[in-house]
């Protein structure tokens, strides 16, 4: 080896198939290579942006020791998971964790300005892994593919992917309202509501640049005398970033841009919106302009953003136009501001809306009427659409986290709506998190009617006085249930609706029913057999929510179907095993007479499965 020249050693060394571990064994083989390897920055960098090629873009032009950089990245997930393995027995109890319980992380993600980027690599790698855990008994939390660390996991990824996202809007709004392109704010929307999911908004800017092309090409064959081909790169370059005052062609050109457009994106391209254009109807991926790019159908406001975004990239103005319960692009012709002009509805394939016809709107003819939104405005009301759709939505899976999250993407994007402020604190209250946050922040804004954040303060404040939350530990204290003979079944089995036939999972049960007597009228349990009298089981089921079962409602099933879907398996589960889900450690702590229960029943269907076969 000593007679090896180093730079031959440097490319053995950086060659992919060798890991960074193994890069730490060679270099304890000698002291030259120590010295080699140790003392290399070249080889350091190879070796982090091939084990972490995510991180090539945020670091690659940054002067870094990389050794230290690889060193940090890995003494940082170890910190991860220590913190992560603290989460359950001290959240266990809360279904809702509150901003001030996650404060550790903001302190983590303040040490340096590349940690965000380290930390969201790490809990992504965590979120996504599914590998399969073949054991019937309670694993560690830090075993691959377990749910309850997944579950934690989501929850400390979508609590920094805020915090980061908060400065993301902040600097995005500060911006002149030119630069403030509405495509960058509707990646703003899809980040913040989507964490589990890498969103670059460079990649959604590039969909719609390969739209604006596509555009292009058809634009040649129909009008290849057109203007827009004269236009050069620098042009181009700058209404792909900046929104014109007026539009770059005359009035014939402009209507045959507009002309080629409906004509790609609406109906070669087929991009349109459902058949019902209320929120009810909808689903949230309908409001996310990367999942609207992908599937090619959204509401009328996503879709607007989506035309808006080529027309300008074609030098055209599209000016976007907020009615109560549309969504509509006002467009001048030609160059002159006193053109002829009309709204664009992209929601119903880009048909065309003239003057005095809107349905939408008391119009009277005056282009005035509706001054242009500006992108707060457009983003705000995104927010607001997706609070409506949480409230009203038929899949019940995920729906309080959403409406968190709208929510609190409100008090960011506009924080004077002292609805969606009362909103969120009467969430934080119902779930018993800590609102001290929420009282700080409505003391420090200026309303245009002081009284009413006042009264919110007032309630926030009663609220605090009679649900103390100094001590953190009581939401973590698990007392053990006591089996009685008249309960058939376990935590964790996975069960069958005698009627109504859709799956659940176990996730505590009650000797008797505790539900309140108005619950039990509303839900008939005097016409059940054993009426109240009987053990009564929470159960998480296929669709996301939560019920309260009656005994003789319920029999087993080995067939989980959809169950992995909800969100709220992982608070309780690490894992599926072949018959049932396997409690994690603080449920089986609360439940512990019940695995010789489930124990039972797994050996029982083996033994049926194989006495089959």
């Amino acid at each position: 080896m000593e007679s090896l020249p180093v730079e031959l050693i440097e490319n053995i060394l950086i060659y992919p198939k060798l890991s960074v571990e193994d890069l730490v064994n060679v270099s304890m083989t000698c002291q030259q290579l120590h010295r080699t390897i140790t003392n290399n920055n070249r080889i350091w960098k190879k070796k982090l942006f091939q084990k972490w090629p995510e991180l090539e873009k945020v670091l690659d032009n940054r002067q870094l020791i990389y050794q230290h950089e690889v060193r940090y990245i890995y003494e940082l997930k170890k910190r991860t998971r220590t913190m992560l393995e603290k989460m359950p027995p001290r959240f266990y109890k809360k279904y809702e964790i509150s901003e001030s319980d996650l404060h550790e992380w903001n302190i983590v993600l303040g040490e340096r300005e590349e940690v965000y980027n380290y930390l969201v690599l790490d809990l992504m790698e965590i979120v996504n892994t599914e590998e399969p855990i073949h054991s019937i008994e309670v694993v560690p939390l830090n075993t691959l593919g377990n749910l309850t660390l997944r579950y934690y996991a989501g929850k400390v990824l979508r609590y920094i992917r805020q915090i980061h996202l908060a400065k993301v809007w902040k600097n995005y709004i500060s911006q002149s309202p030119q630069r403030q392109i509405l495509e960058v704010g509707a990646a703003f929307v899809a980040q913040w509501c989507q964490p589990n999911i890498e969103i670059q908004p460079e990649e959604i800017s590039g969909r719609l640049d390969q739209i604006s092309l596509e555009v292009m090409e058809h634009l040649k064959i129909m009008y290849p005398k057109h203007p827009l081909f004269k236009a050069t790169a620098q042009q181009l370059a700058l209404w792909r970033v900046e929104i014109r005052p007026k539009n770059q062609w005359e009035d014939e050109d402009c209507r045959q841009i507009i002309t080629t457009m409906r004509e790609v994106i609406f109906q070669k391209m087929g991009f349109s919106g459902y058949a019902h254009a209320l929120p009810p109807y909808s689903v949230p991926q309908d409001s996310y302009i990367n999942v609207v790019l992908e599937t090619r159908r959204g509401l009328a406001i996503t879709l607007a953003i989506i035309f808006e975004a080529v027309a300008r990239r074609l030098g055209l103005r599209c000016e976007p136009i907020i009615f109560p319960s549309h969504f509509l692009l006002r467009f001048c012709e030609g160059v002159d501001p006193d053109s002829d002009w009309y709204y664009i509805d992209v929601f119903n394939g880009g048909q065309i809306v003239r003057k005095g016809s809107c349905p939408h709107s008391r119009f009277s003819g005056t282009r005035n009427m509706f001054p242009m939104a500006t992108a707060e405005q457009v983003i705000e009301r995104i927010a607001n659409d997706l609070e409506v759709l949480a409230r009203q939505a038929h899949h019940p899976n995920g729906r309080i986290t959403r409406l968190r999250s709208s929510l609190e993407m409100l008090k960011l994007v506009n924080p004077k709506d002292i609805s969606a402020l009362v909103s969120l604190a009467r969430l934080y209250m119902l779930h018993n998190m800590d609102t001290k946050p929420l009282e700080k922040f409505l003391l420090m804004q200026q309303f245009e009617v002081p009284e009413q954040a006042q009264r919110v303060v007032h309630m926030l404040r009663d609220y605090q006085a009679h649900h103390s939350t100094k001590d953190e530990n009581l939401f973590g204290q698990v007392e053990s249930a006591q089996r009685t003979k008249n309960i058939k079944y376990a935590v964790g089995m996975v069960m069958e609706h005698q009627t109504l036939s859709y799956k659940c999972v176990i996730c505590d049960w009650d000797p008797v029913c505790l539900a309140a007597v108005e619950w039990q009228v509303q839900n008939n349990v005097d016409r059940l057999l054993l009426k109240d009298d009987q053990p009564f089981y929470n159960v998480l089921v296929e669709d996301g929510s939560h019920r309260y079962v009656a005994q003789e409602n319920l029999k087993p099933t080995t067939s989980k179907g959809a169950l992995h879907l909800n969100d709220d398996v992982g608070r309780h589960f690490s894992h599926f095993f072949q018959t049932h889900y396997v409690p994690n450690a603080e449920k089986e702590k609360e439940y512990p007479e019940d695995q010789r229960v489930r124990f039972r029943f797994h050996h029982e269907r083996v033994l049926e499965f194989y006495e089959f076969e």
